[in-house]
């Protein structure tokens, strides 16, 4: 090895700037390195950029197309018909569907309002939140009957709607014409189309006498035939059913 004191001024000085660059030159072989390290690093953190980005378009476009939405079940339409508009709306809810348009009446319907069919109708399958559309229809308030001919009052009730039964109650008086002494329901009791009123009415003791008369009078002849029969049946027989609704029969009095 060679002294510090056998090297001129000038090697001792060359080796000093060798000494003095031997650590940046060390730096510089480490920097390819160092730089190599720091693109790989960019690198991932731009493909991770790109894929979450893939990733949230796709399930955006996965949505707008619908793919990405659960299938809802099918409901089937409860029966409406003759409930209440009110008791409608709440067994539509109840069902997971709602009210649709409601027609039948001018304006708001009224309290009493009842539903007399319904789109789609009952038991129909259809997706749920679907819409049912109503008709409704107002109640009938029952007219003043008593005092009335029966054939009067049977056309009455007929233009109505409303069915018909009897009661008979006799009468000793020869002259005696069928007239209407009661009614049920009552005067201006608000029902429903197709009701029954059951009429007691006064026969005299010439039934087929009073039958020839009731036969010829106009309010008769423009009866609809199941109207007719019923009356028919009760000036004629009282022992045939004389009411419009099927079930047990007015006694007679």
């Amino acid at each position: 090895m060679i002294g510090c004191a056998e090297l001129t001024s000038n090697e001792r000085c060359d080796l000093a700037s060798k000494r003095l660059r031997r650590p940046s030159d060390a730096r510089e072989g480490r920097a390819p390195a160092v730089q190599s390290g720091n693109n790989r690093q960019r690198f991932q953190e731009s493909f991770a950029k790109c894929a979450l980005l893939l990733l949230v378009v796709s399930m955006g476009a996965f949505n707008l197309t619908g793919c990405g939405k659960k299938k809802e079940g099918k409901v089937a339409v409860p029966n409406l018909v003759n409930q209440d508009l009110d008791q409608a709306q709440k067994t539509l809810a109840a069902a997971g569907l709602k009210t649709g348009a409601i027609s039948g009446g001018s304006g708001a319907p009224p309290p009493g309002a009842y539903v007399i069919s319904h789109t789609p109708g009952p038991g129909q399958q259809v997706d749920a939140n679907s819409a049912v559309d109503l008709v409704v229809e107002m109640p009938i308030s029952v007219p003043t009957l008593i005092n009335s001919n029966i054939t009067d009052a049977v056309s009455l009730l007929q233009g109505l709607g409303l069915k018909v039964g009897f009661v008979k109650k006799s009468t000793v008086n020869p002259f005696g014409t069928a007239k209407v002494e009661q009614q049920d329901p009552a005067p201006n009791a608000a029902v429903r189309r197709g009701a029954l009123v059951t009429l007691t009415v006064t026969i005299g003791p010439n039934v087929p006498a009073l039958l020839g008369l009731v036969a010829k009078e106009p309010a008769y002849q423009n009866l609809k035939p199941e109207y007719k029969n019923v009356l028919d049946a009760f000036l004629g027989n009282p022992s045939t059913p004389r009411s419009m609704e099927p079930g047990p029969e007015p006694p007679t009095k």
